[in-house]
């Protein structure tokens, strides 16, 4: 069987993969940009670059198949328009319509539409016979759409709009989704009820709408419709970010549509899905916008560094970024502990420059060291019992740094007392000084 997928994004390309195991389909994929191509034609037959508005170039794409699929999106990753979302949805589906009268042999068409069309149900329950209610310009295009589509319905050709809920899955991690919100507060309660879906089962759905002849509308999410602040709440949590904070006293936002989608006609067709619920491993991504987050916030206070534990303070094993700012002063300082060999330190540089120094009982510097993410020298583990200091030598250095726990305020440091107090008037030349040991290039660095 002959298979067009009209547009390969996320969904597309997962369920080329999908289909490209199986010996006995052939497809053609479409995509609007040329470079695709090197990703797609291992999986396909034939590759088109093409815009689905374009009647003379999809007729070409759908012939001689079976099935069309469209998985269409806007391009780029940012929110578009009502009118791009016209150029992508309403006007592909009029050129569909167009060639249809040519494709005789075209049997079945299955269209990722979007649950975005339902309108607001005040928490309560909404299906497939739920009135169509738009409450956006996104929406009333998107319904639009459906109906274009629908109107294609045959007694030789059935139809099948699949309303997706949010899709989450590989690449588009909650976690990833929700960090921006992270210690931020948001204005009302969050009690709105969002509907998501794994990628999987939306590919899983589409597969099983073109096997067993799908037709009509049916909603594709899980099992678990969630107010938005429950959600944020537990995605924070098993990231180990700052949780969300609402403001029920602030309404200078409009609160988005509360409805909980069903997903019983799914399940009456037989599909069963993969992803039930969403499940949220504890995962805590160390990466450049965690980076970024913490500079920021180095940059903002008076000591010119900031912490970002991954630990809990009674942990065993302590762990966290360190991201310091040129001009920052660490007192030097040293690690005991009651049972030997556990005042270690271990320092791994992951962005920027820093510098080390080893100091003796007169606070005499005995060893420095230039320590650089993009260096042989990475980083170093200093065993107890010797005071150091760190120096920034670049913005936005950023150090994890690992060490014995539990973590003891009054107990964790024993500072130099040749050296002056953080905050201290004689502390700034001093810290220049430090820097200026290690030059404008520092060897090795």
């Amino acid at each position: 069987m002959r298979i067009t997928i009209l547009g390969c994004g996320d969904v597309g390309l997962a369920l080329a993969r999908h289909w490209s195991l199986d010996p006995a389909l052939q497809l053609v994929l479409t995509t609007t940009r040329d470079e695709r191509r090197p990703e797609l034609e291992p999986l396909a037959e034939q590759v088109a670059v093409l815009r689905a508005d374009d009647a003379e170039a999809l007729l070409g794409a759908l012939a001689g198949s079976a099935v069309a699929v469209l998985c269409l999106a806007p391009c780029g990753d940012r929110q578009v328009d009502a009118e791009a979302y016209a150029a992508t949805y309403r006007d592909s589906m009029r050129a569909l319509r167009q060639v249809l009268p040519h494709l005789p042999g075209l049997r079945q068409i299955v269209y990722t539409g979007s649950s975005a069309v339902y309108g607001d149900a005040a928490g309560g329950w909404v299906d497939e016979e739920t009135p169509v209610q738009p409450r956006d310009d996104h929406g009333r295009v998107l319904h639009e759409s459906e109906q274009l589509l629908l109107s294609c319905r045959s007694p030789e050709r059935r139809v099948c709009v699949l309303r997706l809920g949010a899709i989450h899955g590989p690449g588009r991690q909650l976690a990833h989704r929700f960090r921006r919100l992270a210690g931020s507060t948001l204005p009302g309660g969050g009690a709105q009820h969002s509907n998501w879906i794994h990628r999987d089962d939306v590919v899983g759905a589409i597969a099983a709408a073109v096997a067993h002849g799908w037709d009509g509308v049916v909603n594709v999410v899980d099992d678990e419709p969630m107010p938005v602040a429950e959600l944020t709440q537990l995605v924070c949590r098993a990231a180990g970010l700052e949780p969300v904070r609402w403001d029920p006293g602030d309404a200078t936002a409009s609160a988005p549509p509360n409805r909980r989608i069903r997903n019983d006609r799914l399940r009456q067709l037989g599909y069963e899905l993969r992803h039930p619920r969403r499940t949220l491993p504890r995962l805590r991504s160390i990466d450049q916008d965690l980076f970024d987050a913490v500079a920021e916030q180095a940059r903002s206070t008076p000591r010119l560094r900031r912490h970002h534990n991954l630990h809990a303070e009674a942990d065993g094993v302590q762990r966290f970024l360190n991201v310091l700012q040129p001009g920052s002063y660490v007192r030097p300082h040293r690690h005991r502990r009651e049972q030997a060999g556990t005042g270690f330190e271990c320092f791994l540089v992951l962005q920027g420059r820093i510098g080390l120094l080893v100091f003796d009982d007169n606070g005499e510097v005995i060893q420095q060291e230039c320590l650089a993410a993009n260096s042989p020298l990475r980083g170093l583990e200093l065993a107890e019992d010797q005071f150091h200091t760190l120096v920034a030598l670049s913005p936005d250095a950023v150090i994890f740094e690992l060490k014995q726990g539990p973590y003891h305020p009054a107990t964790d440091k024993e500072f130099h007392s040749r050296f002056p107090l953080e905050g201290s008037a004689e502390a700034i030349p001093l810290e220049e000084g430090w820097r200026r040991l290690f030059g404008e290039t520092p060897a090795g660095c």
